[in-house]
This record gives structure tokens, sequence and C-alpha cells, in this order.
């Protein structure tokens, strides 16, 4: 009986000592602007493209047919605007050269909202965070309308790196 007594006055010796340490907790600073970070020149890293009917969701890396030319896609964001570099290329995920671009939530953005001078706007869906030592990622939907009904055929992720 006594030693019932004493394993559990030792636990309870041992839990206190334990309870009783506190981890510190350090101040990170401030969070970056997310508004400054993408305000850079950037150069595509990596594309893969993905079958979104596709059960398995397969995917295909297609980098090698961007970069394999003289030129590969460029973005360059300004505070309000964007251009690209589409000389030379045979696919532009952005549609048009220039236009302005917003996200939905300065603090914290899920989505890129492009709104090009000559065409319709759009919006691409970030894929990472947006802060200075990142790269910049995002997934361009492509659908497809049948019989009224649109829907998500394909998609790309595209992953740009700053120059």
């Amino acid at each position: 009986m006594k030693t019932i007594y004493r394993n559990i006055a030792i636990m309870l010796i041992l839990g206190s000592t334990l309870s009783a340490c506190k981890k510190e907790i350090k101040e990170i600073g401030t969070p970056a602007s997310k508004l400054e970070a993408i305000q850079a020149s950037w150069q595509l890293l990596k594309a893969v493209q993905v079958d979104e009917v596709s059960l398995t969701r397969e995917s295909a890396n297609i980098t090698s047919f961007f970069t394999g030319g003289a030129n590969t896609p460029n973005i360059t964001f300004s505070a309000t605007t964007y251009s690209v570099d589409t000389v030379g290329l045979k696919l532009n995920f952005f549609g048009t050269t220039s236009g302005a671009w917003t996200f939905d939530n300065p603090e914290f953005p899920s989505v890129i909202k492009f709104t090009p001078n000559d065409a319709a706007p759009f919006e691409l869906k970030l894929n990472g965070p947006i802060r200075p030592q990142d790269n910049l990622k995002f997934t361009r939907p492509i659908n497809a309308t049948c019989k009224g009904a649109s829907k998500l055929v394909m998609s790309y992720n595209l992953e740009f790196v700053r120059k």
C-alpha cells in the first residue's frame, strides 16, 4: 500500500514539474506586404498540364515546350498593372499583353483578378504564399462549353521565379 502512495506522489511531482515548463513565445515580426512582394518581373520556371476530367487527374510537365525557344513566358507586375512578354510564344496564359490586376483580398490573397486591356477579365487561383522569398504559383483553368454548360476540362499549374 505504501508503494502505491509513493508511486502516486512521484507521478504527481513529475507531472507538476513537467507542466510548469512553458515554451517561450517569440515575436515573428510584421507580415510581409503581399502587394509589394508580387511587384517584380517573373519568368516561367515550371508548367504542368492537368487533365481535370480524368479520375486520377493525370498531369504532364510541359515546361520544355516553353523553355525550348528563344523566349520563355514572362510577366511583370506593378502596383496595379501587369505586362506580359509574348514575343515568340506559342501560348499566352494571360490572353493579352497588358492590363490591370488586383487580389481578391490584399491581406490574405487566394486569387489574382486580371482585367486585360483588350479581352475578358479572368481569375487565377494562387497555389502558394506571396512573399519576397517565394516563387509565384497559380492555376490557369481551361473550361469547355457543352450543351450550354461550362465544365472544367484542363488546368495549367504555373510556377514563376523572380528575374
